[in-house]
């Protein structure tokens, strides 16, 4: 019932992976130029980077903005800086992502359910969790015994290690981040000032020129 119709080529298959990769590329260069325009200090900015890099290690899919927002609001950041930091959890990055805050949490937990780092299979879990969430709040009105098995198998096989690798890979790339963004940040903006100040000097000298 749900089969494609006609079975793509092999071009029509790279044609759409080249597509959708210049569509994340294009996403990215918007990204960039946001950023380039945020005005407030290199420190709140790298800082709120930072806290929608570390959002993105978060095994909360669909929170990210929120868990960002939140913390660069808590730490006094740039919050919309934190909403563009999220950006680096895309399609591309996430099965990276999702493979390593799971190694690293199995690896300390000394677990290995899932060590093969099949990335389906994690998010298969997470979907399958939250059908079953769902299923017993609002179909059965209450979270079955023959659910709890599946959940605890979830929790204790992918969530807290997802969470605890996240959580240090997180705190990680965030520091990093934010002293490599940083000088980066207030190199640019003095480039900035010192154009934008020629600019006006070259604009005042020709209406000084104009009035002789």
């Amino acid at each position: 019932m749900f089969k494609r119709r006609e079975r793509r080529s092999i071009f029509r298959f790279f044609y759409e992976v080249i597509f959708s990769l210049k569509g994340i590329s294009r996403a990215i260069e918007y990204v960039g130029i946001r950023l380039k325009r945020i005005p407030d200090t290199p420190h709140k900015i790298s800082l709120g980077m930072s806290c929608g890099i570390f959002a993105s290690f978060t095994p909360l899919f669909g929170l990210h903005f929120l868990i960002a927002g939140l913390l660069s609001y808590v730490l006094r950041a740039n919050v919309l800086a934190s909403l563009i930091g999220t950006f680096i959890g895309n399609p591309i990055t996430f099965p990276i992502i999702t493979v390593f805050n799971l190694k690293l949490g199995e690896w300390i937990l000394g677990s290995n359910e899932y060590s093969s780092g099949d990335g389906g299979k994690i998010f298969e879990g997470f979907l399958d969790f939250i059908f079953l969430i769902y299923k017993s709040l609002f179909t059965e009105g209450l979270i079955g015994e023959n659910n709890v098995p599946r959940m605890n198998e979830f929790l204790y096989g992918v969530f807290i290690p997802y969470s605890l690798g996240g959580l240090i890979l997180g705190i990680s790339i965030a520091i990093i981040s934010y002293f490599l963004l940083r000088p980066l940040v207030s190199t640019y903006q003095k480039k900035r000032d010192s154009l934008k100040a020629r600019r006006l000097k070259k604009k005042l000298m020709r209406k000084k020129n104009e009035v002789r």
